[in-house]
């Protein structure tokens, strides 16, 4: 006998540990559990209690308790948790007991007179998500309760439980870097068109290139010196070996990115600097590229200034001194602010451009040798402050070429946000002695990007959501309507559409206005969200039709229960300016897969079922079926 109790035993073990293999949603992780350990002979009820710290949550999962689970629930709610609960929660090195207390909420809730026994094991996922699972078994503590039912067994059931819950709590923070990625992405793309640079994306099977419209003229490097425009494009003689030796080293998978700067021909006949980046995104399965993406971008006006500043540079090594006039003349014809400084803060270039920036009180005289922070925010030391980083800091820390970002220009006080190359200037020996240090004003440029992104916030907005309630609009409807018959196939679960209008609503705009039968919509709109789970979806379609999509359907007495509670919750009066109007609401009913397989028929058959609830009266929900037969909660076979 104890033989065949220890064989239901590990083949309830086996059902749950087959159900945390699959299962990815919380909720029905959780209550699989539970209804899979009381579909065994061995025990009457399951319960699960879970508890996130961070959120200050508590999730619950129960199976067999009926009526009792209310009065166990009021205990949890005010932060009670079961001795059993909480002895295997606070003594690490016990992870599973049993529990007879006539204290505790959860194993004393049975009628006297029964023998049953409670076994409690702990789910340790992290320090901030535990909690615990009790079972009550047939089995008295006389009938050798402890040697047929293994207390190891249990402790690997809150093992397996606590490393299911960690996995789902991993696919989401992975969620959660997905949708950071694809802010990061859009970021990225705003750059793009701030700093003018084109997109283009290469099918190397077909030859096919595409490139974005603000870029079309580009390089076809296979014909050599017309692309697919209308214009001439020729490689430098000097620079199209190079090109292609890059371009088929990369395509060959010798290096991890292509990425060339090289020069062109443009229509006047002058040379254009440009900077191809790119990388192989496709292989096929020979490892033979398909696909290739990158940028293109003309760099000819930072080609001059680079080319400039090396000509600054050379000059400052070779001599200082008896250049600094021709040095001046350069990077005063320069627009943007330039400076040379040496280790100790002394300025020993300016052009005029940042001569124009200097704190208007301390502009006087010559300001070769003055200190950079007396001169821009007088100070008494070098800048510390994290609005203006010193740069002189960055090049002693980095010891190489860094960007670093000002607001305001070194501090002078100026509501302005600059960007600054720092290159290190070093001598013969290669020891950094000062600084170059070219800004640009970006201030429009940050501006034009928040512009930017506020209207793309803003014209989303517009384009999925009603004005009028806030509720998703059809196009959003269907988009959510979509994904949920994806999830659905994929779980092999129920979808249920919803197809809602109010009951005489004409009457209320004909007597009242249309300002009072907005103002009902709005309020119609919050009853409605306030019966949506958060997986659901509710969306006004136009008027007063609305509709809900309710994903995860187990059965039809589900969809039936949530339908009554619409009903009733519409039934309650509705106070709008001076009046007082009693509303109700019809209910059209479709179930995915059952009444169809694609969303315009699941869509179709709902908006059938909602004129026969009219037909029965109004203030009604009806299933679609075939016939158009009208099904009622407590007639339903509950199965979808």
């Amino acid at each position: 006998m104890a033989c065949d109790r220890q064989g239901e035993l590990l083949q309830a073990i086996n059902e749950v540990y087959r159900h945390l293999l699959t299962e990815n949603d919380l909720s029905n992780l959780l209550q699989g559990i539970c209804d899979r350990l009381v579909t065994n002979s061995l025990f009457v009820s399951s319960l699960i209690v879970f508890i996130d710290e961070t959120t200050g949550s508590m999730i619950t999962a129960e199976t067999g308790f009926a009526a009792r689970f209310q009065e166990i629930m009021a205990h949890l709610r005010e932060g009670v948790l079961p001795p059993c609960g909480l002895r295997v929660l606070q003594e690490p090195s016990l992870a599973t007991v049993f529990c007879r207390s006539e204290k505790c909420i959860v194993c004393n809730t049975f009628p006297r007179g029964s023998s049953y026994t409670g076994i409690c094991t702990a789910i340790r996922s992290t320090p901030a998500l535990y909690g615990f699972l009790v079972v009550h078994t047939t089995l008295s503590v006389g009938e050798g309760v402890s040697s047929i039912l293994d207390v190891q067994s249990f402790s690997q059931v809150g093992e397996a439980v606590a490393h299911a819950l960690r996995r789902l709590f991993d696919k989401e923070d992975a969620k959660h870097r997905e949708k950071e990625m694809r802010r990061i992405e859009e970021r990225y793309e705003l750059a793009l068109l701030a700093s003018q640079a084109g997109l283009w994306d290469w099918n190397i099977q077909t030859g096919e290139m595409y490139t974005s419209p603000n870029q079309k003229e580009y390089l076809d490097y296979r014909s050599g010196d017309k692309g697919p425009g209308s214009t001439n494009r020729i490689v430098h003689p000097d620079d199209k070996e190079k090109v292609l030796t890059i371009l088929n080293a990369h395509l060959e998978g010798q290096t991890d990115e292509y990425r060339i700067e090289y020069r062109v021909k443009d229509e006047h006949g002058d040379w254009a600097w440009y900077l191809d980046r790119g990388r192989v995104v496709e292989r096929n399965e020979n490892n033979m590229p398909v696909r290739m993406t990158g940028t293109h971008q003309n760099i000819t006006l930072q080609k001059h200034r680079e080319q400039a500043l090396a000509a600054i540079q050379q000059q400052l090594h070779n001599a200082v001194d008896h250049e600094r006039n021709f040095l001046q003349t350069v990077i005063d014809s320069a627009g943007d602010p330039v400076m040379v400084i040496d280790l100790q803060y002394n300025i020993l270039l300016i052009n005029q451009t940042a001569v124009g920036l200097i704190n208007v009180s301390e502009a006087g005289g010559s300001m070769h040798g003055r200190k950079c922070y007396e001169l821009f925010c007088s100070a008494g030391g070098p800048c510390n402050d994290h609005r203006f980083p010193c740069p002189i800091s960055a090049i002693r820390e980095k010891d190489n070429q860094v960007k670093l970002i000002h607001n305001p220009y070194h501090g002078n006080g100026i509501n302005n946000t600059f960007e600054l190359d720092i290159s290190p200037l070093r001598n013969a020996e290669g020891e950094v002695y000062g600084i170059i240090e070219v800004a640009r004003d970006v201030t429009d440029r940050l501006r034009i990007e928040d512009e930017l992104r506020d209207s793309q916030s803003k014209l989303y907005r517009l384009a999925h959501h009603d004005t009028l309630t806030g509720l998703p609009n059809r196009l959003l409807f269907r988009d959510r309507l979509n994904q949920a018959l994806i999830k659905a196939g994929r779980l092999e679960k129920g979808v249920a559409v919803m197809y809602l209008d109010l009951d005489r609503f004409k009457h209320i705009n004909d007597t009242l206005g249309h300002d009072v039968g907005d103002d009902l919509l709005v309020e119609v709109a919050d009853r409605f969200k306030r019966q949506c789970r958060a997986s659901d979806t509710v969306a006004r379609l136009g008027g007063d039709e609305f509709v809900f999509v309710l994903d995860g359907i187990g059965n039809k007495k589900d969809v039936a229960i949530i339908a009554g509670k619409i009903i009733a919750v519409m039934q309650e009066q509705v106070r709008i300016q001076e009046h007082v109007i009693s509303i109700s609401t019809s209910i059209g009913i479709a179930l995915y897969p059952d009444d169809s397989s694609d969303i315009d028929g699941v869509i179709k058959c709902a908006d059938m079922a909602l004129y026969k609830a009219k037909e029965k009266g109004r203030n009604t929900f009806c299933f679609y079926r075939s016939s158009v037969e009208d099904v009622n909660a407590d007639s339903s076979d509950g199965k979808i």
